[in-house]
């Protein structure tokens, strides 16, 4: 007679803090994307450009600089949400003469990592955004479409009855979505959330070295 298998433990539903944070950090992603894009590709398009007149080397310690603190910063948000230290693998760029701290700094791999992090945050910002937003908005509008349906415009003959009747019944099938949704949205963000995070780690952490 075998005996029968412990039943698996329900998984634990996350604390609100945990899921405004997540929702927070990937919303976030976008606008910090945008401007460390900015910067990247800006920077490093200007100092090539300009390279031959030597403008092009202050313009391009600049720019690695900028996305070393961009990293730094990526870094920090991602120990938010793992709940653990991101360290980073910076080299000291500090040397002896102007040329030999140049050097240091142009040919530093991690230098190039934060930039190459930079360009990618743009689109990674996007995604998240986008669906984010998106799960959360279906989740939401479905809970609460008893609160505001009633004063939507019923002006279309090809009406589909789950998203534009106003009926008892069809608004409480609405509702029990959303609230099928909710979850959904919880389970999907804290996925998106763990994983940016994580890429970060391996980017721009010390993983990385």
């Amino acid at each position: 007679m075998t005996a029968l298998s412990a039943p698996r433990p329900l998984p634990r539903v996350p604390r609100p803090a945990v899921i405004a944070g997540d929702f927070a950090y990937l919303i976030l992603s976008l606008p910090l994307g945008i401007v460390a894009f900015t910067v990247a590709v800006t920077g490093i398009s200007l100092a090539g450009g300009l390279l031959i007149t030597l403008l092009g080397i202050p313009i391009l310690l600049l720019t690695l600089l900028a996305c070393r603190g961009l990293a730094a910063v990526e870094r920090a948000r991602a120990a938010l949400v793992l709940h653990e230290q991101v360290p980073g693998a910076e080299k000291e760029w500090r040397r002896d003469g102007v040329w030999e701290t140049t050097k240091a700094v142009v040919t530093d791999p991690g230098a190039w990592r934060d930039v190459l992090w930079a360009v990618l945050l743009m689109p990674i910002g996007i995604a998240t955004f986008t669906i984010a937003v998106t799960v959360w908005s279906a989740a939401l509008g479905m809970l609460s479409s008893p609160l505001w349906y009633w004063a939507l415009p019923d002006d279309s003959d090809d009406t589909i009855p789950l998203l534009d009747s106003t009926g008892a019944g069809w608004s409480l099938l609405r509702v029990l979505i959303g609230l099928v949704l909710v979850p959904v949205a919880i389970a999907v963000c804290r996925g998106l959330a763990q994983g940016h995070a994580r890429a970060t780690a391996i980017a721009v952490g010390r993983q990385a070295a």
